[in-house]
């Protein structure tokens, strides 16, 4: 049996709803036409939603309680996009042109001294306990990871997970995570034994270039460890502490300014400072940050090497925001970790792609999980004791990629 990567989930609250409308299609640049990587589409001012996927396709089925409401589409540099629900019904292709909104800082700003890009990110970061979630909060939906090697799809694991967040207040180690469903190509366990997990203690083998230590037994937390605004003050590997971000050692440069959800965000350049610039390490990365709340919605960090003239990125990390309930929530979370590996029976390029989509927020209705219902953070996921149901998985919005899996 073949396996379909797909790279769209919508968890919207499949057990309640009937979902009346389905629509699919792409959502394009209204002035280039190329698709608009990762926009988000989902109820305006409601926490049900999905993304699109990097090449702007999506899906997304809207539950019937909501015909009365409005569908927003937005995506960082763009207009958001408003229309009627109710409009949708009888409608399955459904394409969304969205318009640029991105202007650059005019000479007043620029001559503003007080305003540098220092500044703002140092502000950004102290206000990071007032402008994200204090108080516990539910997030829902798709995690998914996959190793290549070679340049080829190997393995695949997939899940519906439920996230009881206590609050910026509380550390991650008291956040905990249940598995709704959850599914793996059939040499999942194999791969992620002889390439992820073991092959550090096997003496066969040579490890090339760093990887990301595990600092949990499953990959689903070793994931959300690694957001360095949730864990701000926290060591994150390749970025440290967060909170002390602004003082290292990168030059940091307001490139332009864009907006998100019609919110005006400065757009800040990183990249590593004079003397900490090498030929074979390169830094790269963006935030953007509100420049009303100084909140930050989005931050992207690619670390790469250079060896014998070929450039490899060794690590990459997104991680995306929205406000809702006048607080910023996680709305994507993702990284990639690029790593290479000798041993006496071949020599392999492995990179290990962990992905969140989040599609449903709880904060009113927050439901606290209970211990004997959550996950045993000592166990890989594939040992975890998790459903996998077939009617479940059918229901669920998916945009498929190209190259398929083996089962």
């Amino acid at each position: 049996m073949k396996w379909i990567l797909p790279l769209i989930f919508s968890l919207t609250s499949f057990n309640l709803f009937s979902q009346q409308i389905y629509i699919k299609g792409i959502i394009s640049d209204a002035e280039t036409g190329e698709g608009v990587s990762f926009a988000h589409i989902g109820i305006c001012e409601k926490s049900i939603g999905t993304v699109a996927n990097d090449n702007g396709i999506y899906e997304f089925h809207i539950p019937d309680n909501v015909l009365n409401d409005t569908l927003c589409v937005s995506a960082i540099g763009y207009e958001t996009f408003k229309f009627p629900v109710i409009n949708l019904k009888g409608l399955t292709n459904f394409d969304i042109s969205l318009n640029p909104q991105t202007s650059y800082l005019d000479d007043i700003l620029i001559k503003d001294e007080r305003i540098t890009a220092r500044r703002v990110v140092r502000k950004a970061i102290a206000r990071i306990n007032k402008n994200y979630p204090k108080k516990p909060f539910n997030l829902e939906g798709y995690y998914r990871d996959y190793l290549n090697k070679n340049n080829e799809y190997i393995s695949f694991l997939e899940g519906a997970f439920t996230v009881d967040d206590r609050g910026f207040r509380q550390p991650t180690d008291k956040t905990l995570i249940k598995i709704n469903q959850l599914r793996y190509s059939k040499d999942y366990t194999k791969y992620l034994t002889e390439y992820v997990t073991e092959f550090q203690k096997d003496s066969t083998k040579l490890l090339m270039h760093g990887v990301s230590p595990a600092f949990r037994g499953n990959e689903f937390s070793n994931l959300y460890y690694h957001n360095p605004i949730r864990n701000h003050s926290i060591s994150v590997p390749f970025i440290g502490i967060f909170d002390t971000f602004s003082e290292r050692n990168y030059d940091l440069e307001i490139d332009y300014y864009t907006y998100v959800d019609d919110k005006e965000v400065y757009v800040i350049n990183i990249s590593p400072s004079k003397k900490f610039r090498f030929t074979h390490v390169s830094i790269k990365g963006k935030l953007f940050i509100r420049t009303d709340n100084l909140a930050i919605v989005k931050f992207n960090y690619a670390y790469f090497v250079t060896k014998r003239l070929e450039t490899k990125k060794w690590f990459e990390l997104n991680v995306e925001y929205r406000e809702f309930e006048n607080k910023m929530y996680l709305k994507y979370f993702s990284f990639m970790n690029y790593f290479k590996l000798l041993t006496i029976e071949e020599i392999a390029e492995m990179a290990v792609f962990r992905e969140f989509f989040v599609n449903d927020i709880h904060v009113s209705d927050y439901k606290p999980l209970s211990p004997d219902e959550t996950i045993d953070e000592t166990l890989p996921l594939h040992l975890q004791n998790a459903p996998n149901d077939k009617k479940f998985w059918i229901n669920f919005n998916r945009t498929l990629l190209e190259q398929p899996l083996m089962e």
